[in-house]
């Protein structure tokens, strides 16, 4: 765990000299957050009958916790594989002294973390200035210990899930179309384009308990009754990480079996 802290370190010190990269992409992130906020503005005032399904507040930290969370990246993991199966240079990774999917996951987390803070730091300050702080029934360091929470264990989950739909490039060559499905389910199930407190009755069950909607639980955070659903929200993270983490273990050992008998 160390080494991968460090591992994670030394990639994302050397991003820090990226600059112009970094303020272009938070351009784009408040640009995101604004355009969000002035369209559900109008949302809000068109059907006023939405503020007793999420308060107008809750949907602007829920939109601006998605954007964020977009920035760290996670996604790419996927690409990474891609790349390296279709330019055969997987072998070469394959010697170094930490496993190979840690190394795609470390990198990119280290790649992302200086927007993801950067991105927090905006999205706090955009949706607190514009609109002040959600309504939580709870007291507010219990809402940012279990936002904490669900932020970790959700991403930890998002790494899984990316990191299988790169395996799936051991037998696919080709694994994007896997990454552009996986991606446009956790975008939806995640309360991307609409929160999914907006959703009929039976996809807001299956957003909250899948592994999609569980990757970006940290979006249900923002909602009234997060205080009453974080035991459900954590227990469904947990099981779909330790599936994840199953199906990894499982799917690798053979991509790599057949690595070394096809070379």
């Amino acid at each position: 765990m160390y080494k991968g802290f460090y591992f994670i370190y030394i990639i994302a010190k050397n991003s820090v000299e990226q600059k112009k990269r970094v303020i272009f992409q938070m351009a784009n992130h408040v640009i995101f957050l604004l355009f969000s906020l002035y369209l559900y503005k109008h949302v809000y005032e068109l059907v006023p009958g939405l503020k007793d399904k999420l308060p107008f507040a809750n949907a602007v930290w829920s939109m601006s916790a998605y954007f964020m969370v977009f920035w760290l990246g996670v996604r790419n993991i996927e690409r990474r594989f891609r790349e390296d199966i279709q330019s055969g240079n997987i072998e070469m990774y394959l010697l170094r002294p930490i496993g190979y999917v840690w190394q795609k996951v470390f990198v990119v987390l280290g790649q992302g973390l200086y927007s993801f803070i950067s991105a927090t730091i905006l999205s706090v300050a955009v949706s607190y200035f514009v609109v002040g702080l959600p309504e939580i029934n709870t007291t507010f360091w219990f809402w940012i210990l279990g936002v904490l929470i669900i932020l970790i264990l959700s991403q930890v989950l998002t790494c899984i899930i990316f990191v299988l739909s790169g395996l799936t490039g051991f037998w696919l060559e080709n694994s994007e179309p896997v990454h552009f499905l996986v991606s446009k389910l956790i975008m939806i199930f995640g309360g991307a384009w609409v929160p999914v407190a907006f959703f009929p009755k039976a996809l807001q069950l299956f957003a909250q308990f899948s592994p999609f909607g569980g990757s970006m639980a940290v979006t249900f955070t923002m909602y009234p009754n997060f205080p009453q659903q974080f035991p459900l929200l954590l227990f469904n993270i947990l099981f779909w990480i330790i599936v994840g983490l199953l199906l990894v273990r499982f799917v690798s050992s053979r991509a790599f079996a057949k690595l070394a008998v096809n070379g």
